[in-house]
Protein backbone atom coordinates (compact mmCIF):
# COMPACT_ATOMS: atom_id res chain seq x y z
CA UNK A 1 0.00 0.00 0.00
CA UNK A 2 1.38 3.39 -0.89
CA UNK A 3 0.11 6.13 1.35
CA UNK A 4 -0.03 9.66 0.05
CA UNK A 5 -0.38 12.74 2.15
CA UNK A 6 -3.42 13.78 0.13
CA UNK A 7 -5.13 10.39 0.77
CA UNK A 8 -4.64 10.77 4.51
CA UNK A 9 -5.83 14.40 4.43
CA UNK A 10 -8.92 13.42 2.41
CA UNK A 11 -9.67 10.53 4.77
CA UNK A 12 -9.39 12.81 7.82
CA UNK A 13 -11.62 15.44 6.21
CA UNK A 14 -14.22 12.85 5.21
CA UNK A 15 -14.22 11.41 8.74
CA UNK A 16 -14.61 14.93 10.19
CA UNK A 17 -17.56 15.71 7.93
CA UNK A 18 -19.33 12.47 8.83
CA UNK A 19 -18.67 12.91 12.55
CA UNK A 20 -20.08 16.45 12.36
CA UNK A 21 -23.20 15.11 10.66
CA UNK A 22 -23.64 12.71 13.58
CA UNK A 23 -23.88 15.77 15.88
CA UNK A 24 -21.68 14.37 18.65
CA UNK A 25 -21.45 16.81 21.54
CA UNK A 26 -17.70 16.47 22.03
CA UNK A 27 -15.18 14.19 20.39
CA UNK A 28 -11.60 13.69 19.31
CA UNK A 29 -10.64 11.44 16.43
CA UNK A 30 -7.72 10.05 14.50
CA UNK A 31 -7.47 8.10 11.26
CA UNK A 32 -4.78 5.41 11.36
CA UNK A 33 -3.73 3.91 8.02
CA UNK A 34 -3.33 0.12 8.16
CA UNK A 35 -3.00 -1.56 4.76
CA UNK A 36 -6.43 -1.79 3.09
CA UNK A 37 -8.50 -1.43 6.27
CA UNK A 38 -7.88 1.73 8.24
CA UNK A 39 -8.85 2.44 11.82
CA UNK A 40 -10.87 5.41 12.95
CA UNK A 41 -10.34 6.00 16.67
CA UNK A 42 -12.91 8.23 18.31
CA UNK A 43 -13.09 9.45 21.87
CA UNK A 44 -16.48 10.90 22.70
CA UNK A 45 -18.43 12.11 25.71
CA UNK A 46 -20.62 9.27 26.97
CA UNK A 47 -24.39 9.82 27.08
CA UNK A 48 -24.85 8.03 30.41
CA UNK A 49 -22.23 9.42 32.77
CA UNK A 50 -20.52 12.27 30.91
CA UNK A 51 -17.21 10.41 30.96
CA UNK A 52 -15.25 9.72 27.81
CA UNK A 53 -15.32 6.47 25.87
CA UNK A 54 -13.03 5.21 23.11
CA UNK A 55 -14.48 3.54 20.02
CA UNK A 56 -12.38 2.04 17.24
CA UNK A 57 -14.05 1.51 13.87
CA UNK A 58 -12.39 -0.40 11.04
CA UNK A 59 -13.02 1.27 7.69
CA UNK A 60 -12.02 -0.02 4.26
CA UNK A 61 -9.46 2.47 2.93
CA UNK A 62 -11.07 2.82 -0.50
CA UNK A 63 -14.57 3.26 0.92
CA UNK A 64 -13.37 6.06 3.20
CA UNK A 65 -11.60 7.79 0.32
CA UNK A 66 -14.55 7.29 -2.05
CA UNK A 67 -16.96 8.73 0.53
CA UNK A 68 -15.51 12.15 -0.13
CA UNK A 69 -17.39 12.26 -3.47
CA UNK A 70 -19.71 9.23 -3.39
CA UNK A 71 -22.98 9.92 -1.53
CA UNK A 72 -23.91 6.23 -1.30
CA UNK A 73 -20.58 5.25 0.29
CA UNK A 74 -20.80 8.23 2.65
CA UNK A 75 -24.34 7.29 3.70
CA UNK A 76 -23.24 3.71 4.41
CA UNK A 77 -20.45 4.96 6.67
CA UNK A 78 -22.79 7.44 8.36
CA UNK A 79 -25.34 4.71 9.15
CA UNK A 80 -22.70 2.29 10.44
CA UNK A 81 -20.85 4.89 12.52
CA UNK A 82 -24.14 6.06 14.04
CA UNK A 83 -24.70 2.52 15.39
CA UNK A 84 -21.12 2.16 16.64
CA UNK A 85 -21.25 5.56 18.39
CA UNK A 86 -24.73 5.13 19.90
CA UNK A 87 -23.32 5.59 23.42
CA UNK A 88 -21.96 9.05 22.62
CA UNK A 89 -23.80 12.15 23.76
CA UNK A 90 -25.39 14.21 20.98
CA UNK A 91 -25.60 18.00 20.73
CA UNK A 92 -28.92 19.51 21.67
CA UNK A 93 -29.98 21.94 18.96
Amino acid sequence: MSLSTSDLANARETARVILEELRLEAYLYEVEPKNDVWELKIECVCEIDGGWEMVTIKVPRQMLLDSHDDHSAKQSLLDYWRKKLAGCKLRME
